[in-house]
């Protein structure tokens, strides 16, 4: 009798080891499905950043270099701009700023104010969140 008892311990104990080990698998496979998930999600984000909103930039940049806009025209940039800021897309800043070759591509340099500061936009860079979207293109100070 005392004989079947330990027998029926250790078949017990065997089966809770299984058990355990078969929850720390699956707690293991769950970890590192929720890891696939963000990397993908990332991804899936820096895609979308540019396939998706580096085209709307043009269309940014043609208002831009329009000058003067009649009302409508006004109009519909002023939703392209409420877009991109829903986005979650925003212009990075530049003249008098310190040059920072993350934000900023240099296309020319140019003599008179602080040297390493932007001194002319030509064309605006963009920030979705704190990741660069585009480069602004810039002239900076010798």
């Amino acid at each position: 009798m005392e004989e079947n008892k330990t027998e029926d311990i250790e078949i017990i104990k065997k089966q809770a080891e299984e058990y355990l080990n078969g929850w720390k698998r699956a707690k293991a496979d769950y970890l590192n499905l929720k890891k696939d998930m963000e990397a993908q999600s990332k991804e899936l984000k820096e895609w979308m950043s540019k396939i998706f909103l580096l085209p709307l930039l043009e269309i940014m940049d043609s208002f831009d270099r329009a000058g003067t806009l009649d009302a409508g025209i006004e109009a519909i940039k002023k939703q392209f701009e409420d877009f991109l800021k829903y986005s979650r897309v925003e212009a990075i800043k530049t003249v008098g700023e310190k040059f920072d070759p993350l934000k900023h591509e240099a296309i020319e340099s140019i003599e008179g104010g602080e040297s390493g500061v932007v001194a002319e936009e030509t064309q605006k860079g963009y920030l979705v969140g704190s990741e660069i979207l585009r480069p602004a293109k810039v002239k900076v100070y010798k």
